[in-house]
């Protein structure tokens, strides 16, 4: 049985969502949840569902909520009883094996290196995203916690997601690109043309430089990047989706013979949207750290939960952290 405090107050849409996301894991997965809020307000929620798998599910109350846009450090020095410390505080003294939050991205990630420490040798955690692709999932990191990169944090991020891809997506020696403007050696600015050098003497199956294309045809496995650029991507991608259905909805509407061709194909369409759909994935772990801790999507829904929770499930099972920290 795998142990896993879950963030009940964190989200656009927290507890409601969550619970429900935790109600969906425990009925499917062989995990405890340990919900972790206000506890009043949380058992409410949860009260809506009536058979919980009693010796599956537990309620740890942390009496303070960080907001989705308050600071990280102010909010770590000053609420030290929010769901975000209280919960990874139970990682550290090792009453749960990792943690699920999708609060403020920013405050788990500062909560997280705080009270779980960084692994060895590693300067700045990583978030790290599975996109779809052409070819199979592709790890890409750092999706928003770095925006600002040094050579030697994209080298590490390189070593993190080969772990990553290894252990997880059980890619044997998987192919890394570095994300850049052109393919050529030399592209890019200062920091990228560094950890071209950097990555290449590492022991890593490295391809070079790759372009944004390169992610959805699948080049590599790996994909290395800023945390800026990361970001922007992983929006722009949600955003790319959500038009391509709504244009073919509204093409539906405009004659029969739209709507007939759109119901022959419902079949490929509806396999396409969950190919590309952010909930199959759930959460994103925060590699560097010394425990396992993933980042769910702030809008997640109950879905989006129940997969982010078996994406901690993975980590724990794969032993995640221990590999990266020797890896590195």
């Amino acid at each position: 049985m795998y142990r896993i405090a879950l963030d009940a107050m964190g989200g656009d849409h927290a507890p409601g969502p969550v619970v429900h996301g935790a109600y969906l894991a425990v009925k499917k997965y062989p995990v405890h949840i340990t919900l972790v809020g206000q506890i009043d307000i949380v058992r409410k929620e949860a009260a809506k569902y009536k058979d919980w798998p009693e010796s599956k599910v537990s309620f740890h109350n942390a009496s303070e909520v960080v907001g989705m846009s308050e600071s990280p450090s102010i909010s770590f020095r000053r609420k030290k009883h929010s769901s975000i410390r209280v919960g990874l505080s139970l990682v550290k003294e090792g009453v749960v094996d990792g943690f699920v939050s999708a609060g403020n991205t920013g405050a788990v990630m500062a909560a997280s290196i705080l009270l779980l420490g960084k692994t060895n040798n590693v300067e700045r955690p990583a978030i790290a995203t599975v996109f779809p692709s052409k070819k199979g999932p592709v790890v890409v990191l750092d999706m928003g916690s770095n925006v600002d990169c040094k050579a030697s944090y994209l080298e590490q991020f390189a070593v993190m997601g080969s772990c990553l891809a290894e252990t997880v997506l059980k890619k044997k020696f998987p192919k890394i690109g570095l994300l850049n403007i052109g393919e050529e050696k030399g592209k890019g600015n200062s920091a990228a043309q560094e950890a071209y050098d950097l990555i290449k003497k590492q022991p890593l199956n490295f391809v070079g430089n790759i372009e944004g294309k390169d992610i959805i045809l699948g080049k590599t496995e790996v994909v290395v990047c800023d945390g800026f650029v990361g970001n922007s991507i992983l929006k722009f991608g949600e955003g790319i989706v959500s038009v391509f259905f709504s244009f073919f909805k509204e093409e539906a509407k405009s004659s029969l013979i739209s709507l007939l061709g759109m119901f022959l194909l419902r079949p490929a369409l509806k396999r396409l949207k969950k190919e590309f759909n952010y909930e199959e994935y759930g959460g994103a772990p925060l590699l560097g750290v010394n425990g396992v801790s993933i980042v769910a999507h702030g809008s997640s829904s109950a879905k989006a939960i129940k997969n982010a929770i078996a994406t901690g499930i993975e980590a724990i099972e794969t032993n995640m952290v221990k590999k990266i920290n020797g890896a590195l």
